[in-house]
């Protein structure tokens, strides 16, 4: 008993210092952030029981069968009217290159805007990408009433799907956490899931390697206890946006990785536009980042 509280204690100091929680200013920045941006008029609560009720997107892929495919992924791409510019890079890039599906990390718009979530899946198809691309959904997205556009246009807010090998399990962290009733939720679905690989896939990430940053999970205990979930439970990779640059670093054997290069203000180190090409090849998970 003494060896493993000593071991769960190891741990967890490992872990919170990954985290390198910002308190004073950085905190009163994100509070201020959701009073003074515009302000969601939906609750995580409520979306995740909405969700349920939401059937969860139906993927028209072929080809992942065999566990050997590749994919696109970025967050942050922040449309707003009709400047497609980023998102049609983006797009143009997985299409020539044969990617079977694409994820977008969240803040897929910039201010919850029905008519952008429709320009948004417009441009989707254009590129033959429709019902073979996981939406993530970010702060953004559910500013004002983005939920209602977001539930009727993109689906439920949080949910999983297995593709070829691969279990991506999406959570709903757009107001800065996940919640005891996703956090079980998503414990249940690590529990069951018998795939190769296990992703875990949000907006908010709980911890942002190497910056001294409040753009991640708001509760560093609730963060730390998901962490330690995903290493308990074998997950490969967490992929996440919100903090707008690209970082790569594996933590008690989960790869963590920050893709939000969609667009938005440039962060350290990547200060730059890019995406991120997942390749899965038998049980084998690589990622690599593009600029554009």
């Amino acid at each position: 008993m003494i060896v493993k509280l000593k071991m769960k204690n190891i741990i967890l100091r490992s872990l919170s210092s990954r985290l390198k929680p910002i308190k004073g200013i950085f905190s009163l920045l994100l509070v201020l952030s959701f009073v003074f941006g515009c302000v969601a008029k939906s609750g995580s609560k409520l979306r995740f029981q909405e969700s349920k009720l939401i059937s969860v997107p139906t993927l028209s892929l072929s080809g992942v069968d065999d566990g050997d495919f590749s994919f696109v992924l970025v967050g942050d791409i922040h449309l707003g009217g009709n400047d497609v510019g980023r998102l049609r890079a983006v797009l143009e890039a997985a299409q020539s290159q044969g990617d079977a599906f694409v994820i977008f990390l969240g803040d897929l718009v910039d201010k919850g805007k029905r008519e952008d979530m429709q320009t948004f899946l417009n441009q989707v198809a254009e590129f033959g990408f429709q019902n073979k691309t996981l939406y993530t959904i970010g702060n953004h997205d559910v500013f004002e009433d983005g939920w209602s556009a977001w539930k009727d246009l993109m689906g439920p807010s949080h949910f999983d799907v297995v593709i070829g090998n691969t279990h991506f399990m999406i959570l709903d962290s757009a107001d800065g956490m996940v919640g005891e009733e996703q956090s079980e939720w998503l414990e249940n679905r690590l529990k069951a899931s018998a795939s190769t690989h296990k992703i875990i896939l949000s907006h908010y990430l709980p911890v942002i390697p190497g910056q001294r940053t409040y753009l991640r999970l708001a509760n560093e205990e609730e963060a730390i206890s998901l962490m330690k979930l995903s290493s308990r439970y074998r997950v490969k990779a967490w992929l996440g946006g919100h903090y707008h640059s690209y970082i790569q670093e594996e933590i008690e054997k989960v790869i963590y990785l920050v893709a939000g290069g969609g667009g938005g203000r440039k962060m350290e180190p990547v200060k730059n536009n890019f995406y991120v090409r997942g390749t899965v090849s038998g049980d084998e998970l690589r990622f690599e980042m593009h600029p554009f």
